[in-house]
């Protein structure tokens, strides 16, 4: 699969690198600290990393197709962000009102999902765009991938942080949320890879 760059020119690896870095940063650092100021600050600074590296208008001296298509590449990343950042909060939101998550404290309210949680998931789409690109290539890998690490961001979360509780048994949670992610990750990733999303 070709992984381009507005356009058509592969972006740098280290590029790559620093959004998968990034993104386990921004997701330790809402966890940890999910006051709703920093993590939409956080959240605003990657963003605005992401569009720099990614999305930003070509210089005149670049590649003139790719001048051509902008702002093409930047609609498209706007598009997919959304359209994962919604999915992924809806389907945390059914989650709560399931009693599979539960706020801690007990007096938290929200409407959907907690704002850090809501940002995670802007983060994550992100992520899915660009570092985790290489999933598109293989829908069994990103299964397997959603399948594990799914479960395990939140097993880790809640652990770490301690704002969303898993209802008990634990292992019935973390099995529900494996199967879940499994077919999330693969359904997004086969979107992506079939669609104006494909990047």
């Amino acid at each position: 699969m070709n992984i381009s760059k507005a356009g058509g020119t592969p972006p740098p690896m280290v590029h790559l690198l620093i959004a998968g870095v990034t993104f386990e940063f921004v997701w330790l650092l809402c966890v940890v600290n999910p006051g709703n100021a920093f993590v939409v600050g956080i959240t605003a600074a990657n963003v605005a990393l992401h569009f720099f590296l990614f999305c930003r208008l070509p210089a005149d001296g670049d590649d003139q197709k790719r001048r051509r298509d902008y702002p093409g590449p930047l609609v498209r990343c706007c598009a997919w962000v959304g359209l994962i950042a919604i999915t992924g909060i809806c389907m945390d939101s059914l989650l709560f009102k399931a009693g599979i998550f539960f706020p801690t404290p007990e007096s938290e309210r929200f409407v959907l999902v907690p704002l850090w949680l809501a940002c995670l998931w802007v983060n994550f789409a992100l992520a899915l765009r660009f570092a985790f690109v290489f999933l598109q290539r293989n829908l069994i890998i990103a299964a397997l991938f959603g399948g594990v690490g799914g479960p395990l961001s939140y097993f880790f979360g809640a652990a770490i942080g301690g704002s969303v509780a898993l209802s008990e048994p634990l292992w019935a949670t973390l099995l529900l949320l494996s199967l879940l992610w499994a077919v999330f990750l693969a359904g997004a990733m086969k979107l992506a890879r079939q669609s104006s999303f494909r990047y």
